[in-house]
């Protein structure tokens, strides 16, 4: 029942259509699996929700545009709707009745109480259970006085922000470049990279969690954004390097998706993980929001007569400023690598301590 769980939620995130649905499918295949599968869950699923958006634009581009792409007008919008709604009334009832909670039974293994003069045979065996990542659950005002979250929260708002501007906007940079016959093939490749990045982030950091924090996988990718952003405030009329900077976007949102909520999980517990994933996720919506209207106001200024901008010059500064936030994230990503190796340290030391008070060396 947990794997049939788990199908219903990639259909939610592929014909994603509603916050709740994200929501519920989430946190409730998250419940369902061991913790130690926590980065795969949430690739999967997030992987799911980067291939609807890449399978609606390329049915949208194939069946419903029919070719219109200078002539917007023409093109079948009614239709694609129609199937949207279909779509998602279908899936939703498989959720209604599929999508269940089936939390995975604790983890015991069996140790043999050696007593003095007890034979092997004569050894009780006793169950002790395992210790599972959740130690804490942590929410509310005792949350926001971390400063590990502010990293976590004020990283993804500036990441998400303007990942979302620019993939948004991508119609928008194609047409004043005059490259807008390649309007379905970046809006399909874009969420294509990102669900390749979601799965990769999220196997990779189950796999080296125990070595490399989570927060350390995504600060890798968040440097490859700053400085590809950094390249399109000059280049990116460039056909080679929109073509880079779209797949880079596409990369570093899909580990962003998908490392945020595990670490958010790992970090706080998974009893108010709702509460603290839907709060940051509120807080991206206000600042993706805020970041468009800059973007659409800075665009605004260049525009002619026609409300149209040609050039490389229409995207300046809004591309200095998207540079400007992704190299904010990355300082924040790196005060929380640094904060999670200190207190890996520490509790590297604590046990040492305790080894040795333990063995009294």
């Amino acid at each position: 029942m947990c794997s049939i769980g788990l199908i219903v939620s990639l259909l939610f995130y592929i014909g994603f259509g509603a916050i709740f649905m994200y929501m519920a499918s989430l946190t409730t295949s998250m419940n369902n699996f061991h913790p130690k599968h926590r980065g795969k869950i949430v690739g999967i699923l997030d992987a799911s929700f980067s291939g609807g958006p890449a399978l609606f634009s390329a049915l949208y581009g194939t069946i419903f545009a029919r070719g219109h792409t200078e002539d917007e007008e023409n093109q079948n919008l009614g239709g694609f709707y129609l199937m949207t709604a279909i779509s998602f009334a279908i899936v939703g009832l498989l959720g209604i009745a599929l999508l269940k909670q089936m939390p995975f039974p604790v983890d015991t293994e069996v140790t043999r109480t050696v007593n003095s003069g007890d034979s092997v045979e004569d050894q009780e065996p006793t169950n002790v259970n395992l210790a599972l990542p959740e130690q804490r659950e942590i929410s509310g005002l005792v949350l926001v006085r971390r400063f590990d979250f502010h990293y976590l929260l004020w990283a993804y708002i500036f990441c998400a922000g303007l990942q979302l501007t620019f993939q948004n906007n991508q119609g928008t940079y194609l047409k004043s470049y005059r490259l807008e016959k390649y309007t379905t093939l970046f809006t399909t490749l874009n969420p294509i990279a990102g669900v390749v990045s979601k799965f990769f982030a999220g196997f990779l950091s189950d796999a080296i969690v125990h070595k490399v924090p989570r927060s350390g996988v995504l600060l890798i990718f968040n440097v490859v954004q700053t400085i590809s952003l950094g390249l399109s405030i000059f280049f990116s009329n460039n056909l080679v390097v929109f073509t880079i900077v779209d797949l880079v976007i596409g990369f570093a949102n899909g580990a962003l998706w998908c490392l945020t909520p595990t670490m958010i999980s790992e970090f706080y517990g998974m009893e108010k993980f709702a509460r603290n994933w839907g709060a940051m996720m509120l807080g991206n919506a206000f600042g993706g929001l805020a970041m468009q209207e800059v973007f659409g106001a800075l665009y605004d200024l260049k525009t002619n007569s026609e409300n149209q901008c040609y050039g490389l010059q229409c995207f300046t500064w809004s591309f200095i400023m998207i540079t400007v936030l992704s190299l904010c994230a990355t300082v924040f990503h790196f005060g929380l690598l640094q904060k999670k190796l200190d207190e890996q340290k520490y509790e590297g030391e604590d046990n040492y301590v305790e080894m040795c008070c333990t063995t009294g060396m």
